[in-house]
């Protein structure tokens, strides 16, 4: 696909959560990976006010994206609620390409592309589905992951297990009965495995320390320094992931590494509907109690859809 010194910018516009982040970088730099491109980074401060003034007034998001009176990207990404109007008015105002991840809750017509999991049961004629999350995971990342990081952690035993820890969720929280029973299955494993264990902010400080008290040969990661989780994920033999969180378990998936899906919140609805779609295709299996090896099949919908969205270009 040939491209002018204007397409080599494709716009990743989030609100700056992580989660956010991650999928729309993820995308971005894939298609830019295809087209010849390169992928910027944009975080919008959006509260729910400005979110609203973004959806009926188009002209704020040009103020707002724009700095130094730059030229204009061929293709804006934009991920989470919050910054869809705001992605929307720029293609009203400028005629800019645009792909909007997740379910704006917004006329879907105002995009050139939308890219929802399928689990969420939405459909359009230009909507692109897809079995859990997009991410940022690929092979060259966790390869240069594993160059950095497999000496770093070389002290740990093999095989080694990375465990990713989610937590409390807007719709649910975490019984202290069950991170006490995650905690006892962790100490119980560490009989076997070498961990390396990223708890998120939704774990909560008492968790952490309780993690490094029932488990003092692992590997915590304490929110300082270096983010070692493409580390963990290139290095680990297998991975161990909490089911209260579509992102770590799609992201983990996208590995090919033997996935476990821990039940730390069992919820229902959309999330069931993932983890038993995820299942099906291979791509993990349900903790049964013991490290799984079962070898899967990696997940890389980042690339297929990245394949339709090259096209907008």
């Amino acid at each position: 696909m040939e491209t002018n010194s204007a397409k080599h910018e494709i716009w990743a516009i989030s609100d700056g959560r992580a989660g956010n982040v991650a999928m729309a970088m993820g995308l971005a730099e894939k298609v830019a990976e295809l087209s010849g491109g390169h992928a910027i980074q944009r975080d919008l401060q959006v509260n729910s006010v400005k979110s609203w003034l973004y959806g009926h007034f188009s002209w704020l998001s040009s103020t707002e994206a724009l700095t130094n009176g730059e030229t204009l990207p061929p293709l804006v990404i934009g991920a989470g609620r919050r910054v869809a109007p705001a992605v929307a008015a720029l293609r009203k105002t400028h005629g800019i390409k645009t792909v909007q991840i997740l379910d704006p809750k917004m006329s879907l017509s105002r995009f050139d592309r939308v890219v929802i999991p399928q689990h969420d049961g939405v459909s359009s004629p230009n909507v692109l589905t897809t079995l859990g999350s997009l991410g940022r995971v690929s092979a060259a990342r966790l390869s240069e992951a594993k160059n950095l990081w497999e000496p770093r952690l070389s002290h740990l035993r093999r095989p080694l297990m990375a465990v990713l820890l989610g937590g409390d969720t807007k719709r649910k929280k975490v019984t202290e009965d069950t991170w006490s029973m995650l905690i006892n299955d962790l100490k119980r494993l560490s009989a076997y495995v070498g961990m390396v264990i990223t708890p998120s902010r939704r774990s909560g400080t008492g968790v952490e320390a309780r993690l490094r008290q029932s488990l003092p040969d692992a590997m915590i990661w304490d929110g300082e320094g270096e983010n070692p989780y493409f580390g963990m994920l290139a290095c680990a033999d297998c991975i161990l992931v909490t089911d209260d969180s579509v992102n770590m378990a799609s992201e983990a998936a996208s590995t090919g590494k033997p996935l476990a899906l821990y039940p730390l919140l069992q919820e229902g609805g959309k999330t069931a509907r993932f983890h038993e779609a995820l299942i099906t295709a291979h791509h993990a299996e349900m903790f049964s109690g013991v490290p799984t090896n079962h070898p899967t099949r990696p997940l890389d919908e980042t690339t297929r859809i990245a394949q339709e969205i090259a096209e907008l270009l």
